[in-house]
């Protein structure tokens, strides 16, 4: 009985079936073989663009910390007294 349900005929003498299962086994190992991942590029893609990526903030990181813009950024906007700290220090 075919238990597939896919309208196949089950061979009859076991023979036949061990032949038909090397055939199909041999062609799907050569459809591997030959095509290779269907996703393979875009895999190899996806990978380079997350390499860009982290490469990207690696150099922001430097630039914004390492080569003094922080400091540049504190000393043009210098912090001023806030409304809150005068709301709650006594009047002199």
């Amino acid at each position: 009985m075919n238990s597939n349900g896919d309208g196949k005929p089950e061979p009859a003498d076991p023979e036949n079936a061990m032949r038909l299962l090397e055939l199909e086994l041999m062609q799907q190992r050569m459809a591997r073989q030959h095509g290779g991942t269907p996703y393979r590029g875009f895999r190899a893609a996806s990978l380079m663009f997350l390499f860009a990526i982290i490469l990207g903030a690696l150099l922001a990181f430097f630039y914004v910390f390492y080569s003094g813009r922080l400091d540049e950024f504190r000393t043009r906007n210098p912090a001023g007294p806030s409304p809150s700290e005068n709301a709650t220090s006594p009047p002199p």
